[in-house]
């Protein structure tokens, strides 16, 4: 087996690898929607309580993680004022608030229509770069921008524009949830770069989580029921659903880029809509089906690699 033979059989091999698991990524992130809404129905959490905590504890594992790879270095974001700042509005703006107003909405409705939701996010961020460089979408991004919009609309309406079809605070909250997303992608900058994604995500919540305990009080939160299922679902939204899915997507980032990344990942919302109707008895119309096929493809249509001119 010649060089080149052995090279294409390696980069295969990597790709696939890649696509694996950013489709696992996708796949804990659902499972993770999906357990936060078990734990609110049958086990007396909030999602207040559940996110500051999550922040805390994901922060912690994180910055532990970096710190036995870089040592003293884990602490070096803190050396430089202006990247501080923009690391801790990060995690406050784009990873807080995010998590937060999601895990409202799946506590309002249910996994699958408030992952859908936040899933507009892209189409927002096509929008502001549009906004921001002074140029109009064309005919790909406004076709996305349609099929977005009209999903949402499905989504809210059913098709009948007088009455919503899920409640505002669910509509609300997970729209605020996508633009909280944009923010999360757009905030960093090229702080990850610099510092590495793991120590500015986990300094991001582990910082934003400790801003939150004088807010969200959750040591007072009350009517809890902890027994092992508690736990069980605690444990899946922290180790799968942050941990390992953060691990494997951006490993899967890494091996096939952040555009294929991202479309893989949008078995997302297919999975916290299957698992909520397998397993929470959540009920979808086939209006609530052609919305998420509409803001699914608009995420689609998005992350293919664009035509060279």
């Amino acid at each position: 087996m010649g060089k080149t033979e052995l090279t294409e059989k390696f980069d295969r091999r990597e790709n696939l690898r890649g696509t694996a698991l950013t489709i696992m990524g996708g796949i804990f992130w659902g499972l993770a929607g999906v357990f936060g809404k078990y734990s609110f129905v049958y086990r007396g959490m909030t999602a207040q309580w559940r996110v500051n905590v999550r922040l805390i504890i994901v922060g912690i594992i994180l910055l532990t993680a970096v710190y036995r790879k870089q040592g003293k270095d884990t602490w070096r974001v803190w050396k430089n004022k202006r990247h501080a700042i923009r690391m801790i509005l990060y995690g406050v703006i784009g990873i807080a608030a995010c998590q937060m107003t999601y895990y409202m909405a799946v506590d309002d409705s249910n996994a699958g229509i408030a992952t859908v939701l936040q899933y507009t996010a892209p189409v927002m961020i096509m929008i502001y770069l549009a906004i921001r460089n002074r140029k109009m979408p064309n005919c790909t991004e406004l076709t996305a921008l349609f099929l977005a919009f009209a999903g949402t609309v499905l989504l809210a309406t059913h098709g009948n524009l007088t009455e919503l079809s899920i409640s505002k605070i669910t509509l609300v909250l997970g729209l605020l949830s996508a633009v909280a997303t944009v923010f999360y992608n757009l905030l960093p900058g090229e702080l990850m770069n610099e510092y590495g994604t793991f120590e500015i995500v986990g300094w991001a919540m582990l910082v934003s989580g400790i801003l939150l305990l004088p807010v969200v009080r959750p040591w007072t939160i009350q009517g809890i029921i902890w027994d092992w299922q508690t736990v069980l679902c605690v444990g899946v939204v922290i180790i799968i659903g942050t941990v390992l899915s953060f691990g494997c997507y951006m490993e899967g980032v890494r091996l096939i880029g952040g555009t294929k990344a991202s479309l893989f990942a949008s078995i997302e919302p297919l999975t916290a809509t299957v698992i909520s109707i397998l397993f929470m008895g959540g009920a979808f119309s086939w209006m609530d089906l052609f919305g998420f096929v509409g803001i699914i493809g608009a995420v689609t249509i998005l992350s293919l690699p664009k035509k060279k001119a």
